[in-house]
C-alpha cells in the first residue's frame, strides 16, 4: 500500500432555471439529475429550453475533489 495521498475528481453537470431575471436560480423541482458527460447534458438543456421557453435555463458543473490518505491514529 502507497503512503501517497491518492485524488480523485469527478465532474457533474445540472440544470439551473429561474421562471423571470429577479429570481433565484433553482433546480427543477423534485429532479435531483446530474450528467458526467457535457454533451448529455446540453441536449437535456436543449429539451428544458424547449419545454419552458418563458423560463431562463443555465447548464452548471460541480467538479468534487476527494482526497485519500493514511489518516494520523495519534
Amino acid at each position: 500500500m502507497t503512503d501517497q495521498p491518492i485524488h480523485q475528481t469527478r465532474t457533474a453537470y445540472f440544470i439551473q432555471s429561474r421562471p423571470h431575471p429577479g429570481a433565484p436560480w433553482q433546480r427543477p423541482t423534485g429532479i435531483t439529475a446530474s450528467w458526467e458527460l457535457k454533451p448529455m447534458a446540453l441536449g437535456k438543456l436543449a429539451a428544458r429550453r424547449e419545454m419552458q421557453p418563458q423560463w431562463k435555463h443555465r447548464l452548471m458543473v460541480r467538479i468534487t475533489t476527494v482526497t485519500e490518505q493514511p489518516a494520523e491514529e495519534a
